[in-house]
């Protein structure tokens, strides 16, 4: 590892514009660094679809970033995390790292009772990703599990507070506190969005782990200093409508000055629309 930091840009990753968690605490850490932040919000949800579907779209994004010079890429997305991790670090020249292993020992670490709370998409509970990180890194751990997309569509149109936000996290974490969970991980990057009405409806009963700052915090450790003075830039992109991403966005992220920049599907390739 270099002894100074590296100027070229971390690619972020996300379905859609949930990741700007991720991307938010990497920024608040290492101010100085250069982001490019991609969203494939022209095939949100992914939690709704195949994870071999979800690998090749990630593919297509890895080539996007390669031709960007980046130095690294960050998988700001459980569901692409658990489809494409594993092949996308096997063919990048550049370090790939997920949101999962990261999430998965902090919780280990925070838990006393040894029962942990996953919430994530429909697509990352079916592969059982997070159950077997843990299992994986210690077997006398108790996991349990819930599925609830419906916190990611109520994210991706700018709902994140509210009676009807409170109601369906109460209905989705009551499963996990109900049986004891001391933990519980936020398994998808758009749930910290509503981390104040997670920690208002737990209320103390158990420790929330939002991977996506575990994430953060790690990347000194894999690459070297980072810049954590000055102010970097920010590229963003998406494969939706840009007016539409940069108003979720900014509803996510009200002092986000960034616009987004038009990403065009043409089979399997990605091209920028200028």
């Amino acid at each position: 590892m270099s002894a100074h930091p590296d100027p070229r840009p971390i690619g972020m990753f996300d379905s859609g514009e949930g990741g700007l968690t991720v991307l938010k605490r990497a920024r608040d850490l290492y101010p100085g660094e250069n982001y490019l932040y991609a969203a494939d919000s022209g095939h949100f949800p992914y939690g709704s679809r195949s994870l071999s579907q979800v690998r090749e779209f990630f593919l297509s994004f890895l080539d996007f970033f390669l031709s960007h010079n980046v130095k690294a890429i960050v998988i700001a997305c459980n569901t692409a995390t658990a489809a494409a991790l594993e092949i996308a670090q096997e063919i990048s020249p550049v370090p790939v790292i997920g949101v999962i292993q990261p999430g998965v020992v902090d919780a280990i670490h925070a838990s006393k009772s040894g029962v942990i709370g996953i919430l994530s998409t429909e697509a990352t509970y079916q592969a059982g990703v997070y159950p077997n990180a843990l299992k994986a890194l210690n077997p006398q751990i108790k996991s349990i599990a819930h599925p609830c997309p419906i916190l990611v569509t109520m994210v991706e149109s700018g709902q994140t507070s509210g009676p009807q936000v409170e109601n369906r996290v109460r209905q989705c974490t009551h499963s996990l506190l109900s049986h004891n969970a001391d933990t519980v991980i936020l398994g998808c990057t758009h749930f910290p969005h509503m981390e104040h009405i997670f920690r208002k409806v737990i209320n103390g009963r158990a420790v929330i782990i939002d991977p996506g700052l575990s994430t953060a915090r790690l990347l000194p450790s894999i690459l070297g200093p980072l810049n954590t003075t000055g102010e970097g830039s920010m590229a963003f992109y998406t494969t939706g409508d840009p007016k539409f991403a940069l108003h979720i966005a900014r509803i996510l992220w009200p002092d986000l000055a960034e616009e987004p920049r038009q990403l065009l599907w043409e089979k399997t390739s990605l091209k920028t629309l200028t």
